[in-house]
């Protein structure tokens, strides 16, 4: 192979537009495709009306013409199909392998080790060669194992792997004889078998030159691969050869480099030039990394493109809450053989939080009333609860959510259908309809959508045996929904270099350091030049590095020597150069060792930056999006915002709860907030059973005891049964089967209700003991254990409640309270007995019958007494606190707490203004 070096310093574009005018039968291939497209455009502008004997060719489209076969190729998830599929019993249990999804991983990393070996020509079965440790010979058996079942299986289903294509045996003459010589640009490497696949090109008559953007002395021709010791020139060297302008520039952080790329956009240098001549790059492209950042920058300005992936767009996210809510559903099956579907509140509360989702499912309508599920505590949801809560509500009324609960149940009906899917087929239409539904994304992402669906659902054509048989639990619907995301997860929607080259547009575009071309250009911006760079995968699967370099598999520092190659070249060719990056001490940033390099080399100072707020202002209402950047004080405190409207308070009839009252008399404002405001949307579901929840089960247990046992305690005849208690308690349990979440209900059934069942056996003992001095017992009432009553205290104000247990004996009355909460601390057993209190209050009657107030400890089912000789709450307190909410003009603060109501009003009620003589 004839190597040409045409030196760091070499414009590339003019010495291959002399090689087309020669016009010989030359196949040109680029190692890179930013600079494929770039010549290629000029020369289409150029050549296009002639005919021409050359071809251009990039890396990849070059290979897949050389290599030829008649079988059909596997790739991307299909290996890992073939690769589970031949896998036996014996391999899946020393991998630890328990379905197809725990073998993706191995499945990646057993390919790429395999196609690495064949590429550089490494004979496996020497294991004394390689080095293996025991621990390793272990796991290498059980690979090569995998290896020969794999050659096996694509050798009788007529398929063949990637690797196994690239083998001399599959070299295309009918592709190669069309041209005389073979020319690479900047194949700075060459593999092991790209030497042999030279020598054989050569040995069919075959021209092979590589043309390199290098010297002599920086490519090592025995090895066939850059020089270790290749990096920037000697400074003399440099300054006599090279008339680059270079600038490093320092950052604290990300949105401080962007300003500082702003104002050097600004300087008179770039902004009197065209925007053509300055090609912006970021050497750590990763959208996630710089997405927020860049989101910022007007787009008709300045825009970036980075590569993402097809976990970003808008459709794959819609799919993936889709995924979850059919992952997590709990199927019951009924006696008459039906399944009753519950749908986990928790995911379809996630799903209700993405406007795309509740667009392609139409259910934008629904939103509120689902939200009401939320609120209630509902951990599941139904086809059959939804049309239970609609039957329930009407009352002989239209029922209130009758729409929503329509469209709510056909998706669920929906859902239904797509738990009914078992093969891919099935899912081909539907994923489709899907995607149409709601195109919101470009066409690129749509090709990349409906490439990896068609991959996919030709799984089932290519005959596997006992396909998808053992590969997934039983939940096959949501397995294979899975499998079309672990598609899309491998699409990733590259950089369309051939689009970027041709753009033309009044703006500056930022761009991943993987689309840099090797084309001299008149101004270069590099961003994030961090000592992270250059950032290079090789895979470590299985070998250690020293076992790499030992059989001579790639390692970092090859990888690494190609890009500093692309940056360096770059550098050298350009005729102004802005580096920058981020030193921040705190994150373990500093600068790229090719930037020190300069800097040491050459002399260069570093710029660290500093911009006036002036400035800064200035750059930020030119290339920023407005709305991102304007900023929004609080005001200042004003006492007329807390300022009442008497008149309308006045009118209004009030219903006061104790919970209410309480928040009334210690925090006026947050009470009147709470009211204004309504319900409001809850932030998150929690999975476990809510204290709320929990007493409402333990409530439930007492009262239905009571309700179905009235008579006998009245007579002293009941005597509780541990077992009759549970059986209750289970049927509670049933009655709030869509309100607890099945994963923590077996701990709750053996730990926390075993508690309870005794608890409940405990109180029943000692009020039988309690009742035994007293005579005409009636427990109030025959129709509810549990007592509404309200009473007018205060103009059109009524005290209301409900009370857990009353008891009326001849003697006595007794409130009693189930508190489910913790009584250790003082505070709560007297604000316990205070709501005891207000209960007495509203059910005052003059009968001379002693009142008592029980509060019940349902832990452990002990009764506490009121023994309080004072500080009782009484009717005159109550009225005061009504008197000052109708009667003050401005509603009261009262003293700042740790309440939920004034941790969540904290920042409207702001506490330290008052205090400052705000509010006086």
């Amino acid at each position: 192979m004839k190597i040409t070096y045409l030196g760091l310093k070499s414009d590339l574009k003019e010495i291959l537009s002399e090689e087309f005018d020669k016009n010989e039968e030359n196949l040109y291939v680029f190692e890179n495709s930013s600079s494929f497209f770039e010549i290629k455009r000029e020369y289409l502008k150029t050549y296009q009306n002639i005919f021409n004997n050359f071809k251009l060719l990039n890396s990849y489209d070059f290979y897949e013409k050389l290599f030829e076969t008649d079988k059909i190729v596997i790739k991307e998830e299909k290996q890992v199909v073939l690769f589970y599929n031949s896998l036996n019993d014996s391999i899946k249990k020393n991998l630890k392998i328990k379905n197809y999804y725990d073998a993706i991983d191995i499945a990646y990393n057993f390919y790429a080790l395999f196609s690495e070996m064949q590429e550089y020509k490494v004979d496996y079965s020497d294991k004394e060669k390689i080095g293996l440790e025991k621990w390793q010979e272990k796991i290498f058996d059980t690979l090569i194992k995998i290896n020969k079942n794999i050659e096996k299986k694509v050798q009788e289903k007529e398929l063949i792997l990637p690797y196994m294509l690239r083998r001399k045996e599959n070299i295309s003459d009918a592709f190669i004889k069309k041209y005389k010589k073979i020319c690479f640009i900047n194949k700075v490497k060459f593999t092991p078998f790209e030497e042999e696949m030279i020598e054989i090109l050569e040995s069919k008559g075959i021209e092979v030159e590589n043309k390199l953007q290098l010297g002599k002395n920086d490519f090592d021709e025995k090895k066939l691969q850059i020089k270790d010791s290749f990096s920037l020139p000697e400074k003399e060297e440099f300054e006599r050869n090279f008339s680059v302008n270079i600038e490093i520039h320092e950052y604290e952080n990300k949105f401080a480099q962007l300003l500082g790329m702003i104002k050097k956009l600004s300087s008179r240098d770039i902004s009197e030039e065209d925007v053509n001549n300055c090609k912006i790059y970021d050497l750590q492209g990763n959208i996630e990394n710089n997405e927020t950042d860049y989101h910022l920058l007007n787009q008709s300005k300045i825009k970036y493109n980075l590569e993402i992936t097809m976990q970003k767009t808008k459709i794959y996210k819609v799919l993936e809450l889709l995924y979850n809510i059919l992952e997590s559903v709990r199927i019951v099956h009924k006696e008459n053989g039906k399944k009753l579907y519950m749908f986990r509140v928790k995911e379809l509360y996630s799903a209700y939080k993405s406007d795309n989702f509740l667009n392609t499912f139409g259910l934008g309508k629904t939103y509120s009333y689902f939200q009401s599920f939320a609120r209630e505590d509902y951990k599941y949801i139904s086809k059959e609860q939804l049309n239970k809560f609609a039957e329930e509500n009407e009352d002989g009324k239209k029922f209130l959510y009758e729409n929503e609960v329509k469209i709510l149940m056909k998706f669920m009906e929906e859902l239904e259908r797509i738990l009914g899917f078992s093969t891919l087929k099935d899912f081909e239409d539907y994923l489709s309809e899907l995607f149409n539904k709601n195109d919101i994304e470009g066409s690129n992402v749509r090709d990349k959508y409906f490439e990896a669906l068609s991959e996919m659902t030709v799984l089932e054509e290519f005959d596997f045996d006992d396909l998808w048989k053992g590969f997934f639990g039983k939940n096959i619907s949501a397995s294979l929904l899975k499998l079309f995301l672990k598609y899309l997860d491998k699409k990733a929607i590259s950089l369309d270099l051939e689009k970027i080259s041709e753009e033309d547009a009044e703006q500056y575009s930022i761009n991943d350091f993987s689309s840099i071309s090797e084309i001299s250009k008149k101004n270069l911006i590099f961003l994030n030049l961090q000592d992270t760079f250059p950032e290079v995968r090789v895979n470590n699967f299985l070998f250690s590095k020293i076992q790499r370099e030992k059989i001579g598999l790639p390692v970092s520092e090859e990888e690494k020597k190609i890009e500093n190659f692309k940056l360096i070249n770059n550098i050298l060719n350009a005729g102004n150069v802005y580096l920058s990056y981020i030193k921040n001490i705190d994150e373990n940033k500093d600068c790229s060792g090719i930037v020190e390099e300069i800097r040491l080399k050459y002399g260069k100072e570093v710029i660290k930056n500093e911009i006036l707020e002036k400035d800064e202002l200035e750059f930020v209402k030119r290339y920023f999006t407005e709305d991102k950047w304007e900023k929004r004080k609080i005001g200042k405190f004003i006492k007329s915002k807390l300022k009442k409207d008497l008149e309308s308070l006045k009118d209004a009839r009030l219903n006061l709860g104790y919970y209410s009252f309480e928040k009334m008399e210690k925090f006026e404002y947050g009470y009147y907030l709470e009211n204004m405001i309504g319900k409001t949307e809850i932030e998150e579901i929690d999975e476990k059973i809510s204290p709320l929840m929990f007493g409402s089960i333990i409530h439930s247990v007492y009262e239905k005891i009571v309700k179905e046992n009235k008579e006998k305690i009245e007579s002293f005849e009941y005597d509780s049964d541990i077992n009759e208690i549970k059986k209750i308690l289970n049927e509670v349990l049933s009655f709030y089967e869509y309100k607890m979440p099945q994963e923590f209900i077996k701990f709750y059934r053996e730990i926390s209700f075993e508690e309870i069942a005794r608890s409940v056996k405990n109180f029943f003992r000692q009020l039988k003991e309690e009742m035994l001095n007293q005579s005409e017992i009636e427990i109030y009432s025959e129709e509810k254990v549990r007592l509404d009553k309200e009473k007018n205290i205060y103009k059109n104000v009524y005290i209301n409640g409900r009370i857990d247990l009353y008891i009326k004996t001849a003697m006595e009355k007794i409130s009693v309270d189930y508190k489910s909460g913790k009584l250790e601390k003082e505070s709560k057993v007297e604000n316990a007995q205070r709501q005891l209190d207000y209960y007495a209050i509203m059910l005052e009657e003059n009968d001379g019958k002693e009142i008592k107030k029980w509060i019940v400890d349902t832990w452990n089912g002990e009764i506490i007494k009121d023994e309080r000789g004072s500080s009782f709450l009484t009717e005159d307190d109550i009225k005061n606190v009504l008197k000052r909410y109708y009667e003050n003009e401005y509603y009261s603060l009262g003293e700042k707490g740790s309440t939920y109501a004034h941790t969540t009003y904290k920042d409207i009620c702001r506490w330290e203004d008052e205090m400052d003589g705000e509010n006086e």
